[in-house]
């Protein structure tokens, strides 16, 4: 299109149409405003470095924001800077270029988890630790821009020789965290492009026999921890590891009354978005009365971290303490099976689960004490009843049915456990 004297009346008539437009400035060589057929009207300078043939294109930007005499101005600026032998767009790209490179991975890392995993996901606190355990230590002083696809394929392939999940699930992190960089402008391009997942995964199915329940909760016993502690509690209410540690006092109802006590959990707080109510049973009471009983001035979380004052445990602490649990067992035939296939918190979660159903709990019973969502309209769009009644009668006889595994010990509160659950029945 030939250049005319440009006026906001010409731009604002101009509408966009299938291709992209230009209206060239008759009075500022070089200037024009290109619309998009989204509609997008930007300001562009274009102009020829002096010993180049090619043309460049410099963007001022958009309309009506920046207006017809503003955008003159500009132009004409650039117009003197070129002159003298200057390129405008190629310095602009070099100290991009600059910015980019002085930009570490772990600079990277903070900003993707303040501004975008916290305001964005639930799970943000998972995001961030599998970044501390797997990809900070060998990336974190490297600049990101510098971090290729073989950089990438050797770390998840590393982590995948013993973690295939944990290997999947940081590929899937970095990804959107490559992708928001590139999203807000501080990389140009995601070395994780169109790339496969680096490790095969199977279906969880490990469930605890009962004599691994027995050996188990004997050795949790014997320990004062919160991470012992946690991880009882957890066999017995189903809960997702996170959930556990992240419990809040705050969130702990009638802890007086035995037949109202309950866990109000916040949809925050729950993968699924909705608030969960989990009826606490003779042995998750007791255990929850112990833990507010010996908390301490200032703290708000049931299971207190002994390394963060007055803070949670961290929710791969009960991972760890799992481990050296399992790796301290005196050995038996149980105790062999549990370091042959270490059970990990979340096969407890799958263990009562299986244990509801073999005790004839019906389906939705069992689904509504997992807080896991039903797929069908009905449920999902008419149907409120919380199940509170049948979730505590469902865990009630899951904990008759750990008492009853447990039998007679010497730990320090087996005989209360077997005396109080055998008692509600």
């Amino acid at each position: 299109m030939p250049a005319v004297l440009l006026n906001d009346a010409l731009l604002r008539a101009a509408a966009p149409g299938e291709k992209l437009k230009e209206l060239w400035d008759s009075r500022v060589p070089g200037l024009c405003l290109r619309v998009s057929p989204g509609g997008a009207r930007t300001w562009t300078f274009r102009y020829r470095p002096r010993d180049s043939v090619s043309f460049k294109r410099l963007a001022l930007g958009r309309y009506p924001e920046v207006g017809l005499s503003l955008a003159r101005q500009r132009a004409q600026e650039k117009r003197v800077e070129v002159a003298g032998g200057a390129d405008p767009q190629g310095e602009r790209k070099a100290k991009r270029e600059a910015e980019r490179g002085a930009l570490s991975f772990d600079a990277l890392a903070d900003a993707y988890i303040e501004r975008y995993a916290k305001p964005n996901k639930r799970s943000w606190a998972n995001d961030a630790l599998y970044l501390r355990a797997h990809v900070r230590p060998p990336w974190g002083p490297r600049p990101a821009n510098k971090i290729s696809r073989a950089d990438t394929a050797e770390l998840l392939d590393t982590i995948a020789k013993t973690a295939p999940t944990s290997a999947n699930r940081t590929q899937s992190i970095l990804s959107r965290l490559f992708n928001w960089a590139i999203e807000s402008g501080l990389l140009e391009m995601t070395p994780l492009a169109r790339m496969p997942k680096r490790a095969k995964e199977t279906a969880k199915d490990r469930v605890l026999a009962p004599d691994e329940i027995r050996v188990l909760w004997r050795a949790l016993d014997e320990g004062d921890g919160s991470v012992s502690t946690a991880l009882r509690f957890l066999l017995l209410t189903g809960l997702r590891p996170g959930e556990v540690a992240g419990l809040e006092i705050g969130e702990v109802a009638d802890i007086d009354n035995s037949a109202r006590a309950r866990l109000e959990i916040p949809a925050a707080r729950m993968k699924g978005g909705k608030p969960h109510v989990v009826p606490l049973a003779p042995i998750a009471l007791q255990i929850m009365r112990a833990q507010l009983d010996r908390a301490q001035e200032g703290q708000t979380h049931v299971f207190a971290s002994a390394f963060v004052e007055r803070g949670p445990i961290a929710r791969h602490s009960l991972s760890q303490g799992l481990k050296r649990i399992i790796a301290g067992l005196k050995a038996s035939r149980a105790t062999e099976r549990l370091k042959a296939d270490p059970p990990t918190p979340h096969d407890f979660r799958r263990t009562l689960a299986t244990g509801l159903a073999a005790l004839g709990v019906p389906r939705e019973d069992r689904l509504a004490v997992l807080a896991h969502a039903q797929d069908d309209v009905h449920a999902a769009h008419y149907d409120r009843y919380d199940r509170l009644a049948e979730k505590r009668r469902a865990l009630e006889a899951w904990e008759a049915h750990v008492a009853d595994l447990i039998g007679p010990a010497p730990a320090k509160t087996a005989d209360n456990v077997v005396r109080i659950a055998r008692a509600r029945r």
